[in-house]
């Protein structure tokens, strides 16, 4: 209607329109894992791994992931996934082929149809980029010693979370102790000699409510990071986060014990509490033992 305005009270973001001084990308290293990227309430949210050569989410897609090919898309909402048609055009473009998004089966045909869309509009046969679904419970293999698994996260429209894990082969327990000569003996018998072991680096758990303590399996809240949402920290917000899909500092309080994290890092955090107020709040309202653990995503 000509001359509406928006009237919504969602109370995670401000109805106002142009950029955030937030908006800034953030640079850091959390255990040894660089991590770049912005995470707002719903502006935009996209973490780029480096070193693994991956993203979560893709946000606006800034050009930074242009070359990354391999994606994980959290949900459908454009805050995260607004940037997926842009960046298969930018990496077609540039002829760069393999670029794949994994997100949730419920999505991927309509991600199809609006590549297919954005395709036929610019005049190109196809974009060099493929929408993929991955089921909760999947393991994708990255690179030789690294994995990304899904699991279901608890929000508005279907959504997951993605584990990513070091690959290590192990000697077997049996065979611990024995000599070098002992060992290959055993290996040039066939014997099997290591056991895959796959060990948590980073979880990410995209935008969810607090289903997902219950959803995440036992290796998001082991991992070395742990990237967790948390729209809401004001207690007067307290109610509202279910309603919207997410999770108050007062749930994540409640399950203090479940983070044998090094590191949570709280995203997704809304513009309409300063960045002074979340760093007290994190302080006064989670268990001292986690709070010490816990770094707001902010610059």
């Amino acid at each position: 209607m000509k001359g509406a305005k928006y009237t919504g009270t969602d109370p995670a973001y401000p109805p106002r329109v142009g950029a955030a001084p937030r908006e800034t990308r953030i640079d850091a290293t959390w255990a040894g894992i660089p991590v770049s990227g912005v995470s707002i309430a719903g502006r935009e949210t996209w973490f780029h791994l480096p070193t693994f050569h991956l993203a979560f989410d893709l946000g606006r897609c800034p050009t930074e992931l242009v070359p990354v090919s391999r994606v994980f898309l959290s949900h459908a909402h454009l805050d995260h996934g607004a940037g997926v048609a842009y960046w298969a055009s930018q990496r077609t473009l540039s002829r760069m082929p393999d670029g794949v998004v994994h997100t949730t089966p419920e999505a991927v045909d309509g991600w199809r149809r609006l590549l297919a869309l954005h395709a036929e509009m610019e005049g190109v046969p196809a974009y060099l980029a493929e929408i993929e679904a991955m089921n909760p419970g999947e393991t994708l293999s990255i690179r030789k010693d690294a994995c990304v698994t899904a699991f279901r996260a608890d929000h508005r429209v279907p959504g997951l979370g993605f584990l990513l894990s070091e690959r290590r082969n192990r000697l077997r327990r049996e065979l611990r102790g024995q000599s070098t000569a002992q060992i290959a003996a055993a290996s040039a018998a066939g014997q099997p000699v290591s056991d895959r072991v796959d060990v948590p680096l980073l979880a990410y758990s995209g935008d969810t409510a607090k289903g997902i303590f219950d959803l995440a399996p036992k290796e998001a809240f082991r991992a070395k990071v742990f990237l967790l949402e948390c729209t809401f920290l004001e207690p007067e917000h307290f109610g509202k986060a279910a309603g919207w899909g997410h999770l108050h500092l007062d749930e994540i309080a409640e399950h203090a014990e479940m983070f044998e994290n090094e590191v949570l890092v709280l995203t997704h955090l809304t513009l309409r509490t300063s960045p002074e107020e979340i760093r007290r709040l994190i302080a006064a309202r989670l268990p001292a033992r986690l709070a010490a653990r816990t770094v707001p995503f902010l610059a």
